[in-house]
């Protein structure tokens, strides 16, 4: 009887499923499709570099509309035009790092100023400013990297690709954008070697009337 019963009981089922085939059709499509988005790999699309934005902000008495912020620069660093702008050309300390760029080659800084006054808003942030000799068609006027960043308690979003910094004013963002260009490559700070650091014993300052000089 038990045989019997179970052979019907399968016979009901299959007339079930014949009589909904369009039904079954469906739920077995809807399962395969999940099963599909589950196992397939998903292929994300390349995007460009976003580490970088521009920032308004005041540098001693110059107005700058737009500092480029790059994640990928280790050190603040200014043009040695920008710097005799200042008037801290010939106030510079002996530096005790070499610049090395992205395409692997390095250059000696002229000096750094320490704590200079850097205002964002009515933020007023202490910076120290690595001052290097430019190609004119190069000079930025200003360029800040981690430091900075984490003197004002940056977070960078690349998502939302936007950059708040919470100690200055956590209302406002700033958009990351790419920007193409060959000097604002990943910049680091490598230990200066002894021969190195007689190159950058002098740096002249050619301001005013005449030429100005310090020595380490």
């Amino acid at each position: 009887m038990d045989s019997m019963s179970e052979a019907f009981d399968q016979m009901q089922m299959v007339k079930d499923v014949l009589a909904n085939s369009d039904k079954v059709s469906e739920v077995l499509q809807e399962s395969t499709h999940q099963f599909n988005l589950l196992t397939s790999p998903t292929f994300l699309p390349k995007v460009k570099d976003q580490g970088k934005f521009t920032l308004p902000c005041t540098l001693g008495h110059l107005e700058i509309d737009n500092a480029l912020v790059d994640s990928g620069a280790s050190i603040n660093l200014i043009s040695l035009s920008m710097a005799e702008k200042l008037g801290i050309a010939g106030a510079l300390q002996r530096p005790t790092t070499s610049i090395m760029f992205g395409d692997a080659t390095s250059k000696s800084p002229l000096g750094v100023f320490k704590n200079y006054h850097l205002k964002i808003g009515e933020c007023i942030i202490q910076t120290d400013l690595t001052v290097m000799e430019m190609e004119e068609e190069k000079d930025l006027a200003l360029l800040l990297g981690t430091p900075f960043l984490s003197t004002v308690g940056a977070s960078i979003d690349f998502h939302k690709q936007e950059v708040i910094l919470h100690k200055v004013n956590s209302l406002v963002s700033y958009r990351l954008q790419p920007r193409g260009s060959d000097f604002c490559a990943t910049i680091d700070s490598t230990n200066l070697s002894s021969k190195s650091h007689g190159a950058t014993k002098v740096v002249k300052e050619r301001v005013d009337k005449g030429t100005k000089s310090w020595e380490g």
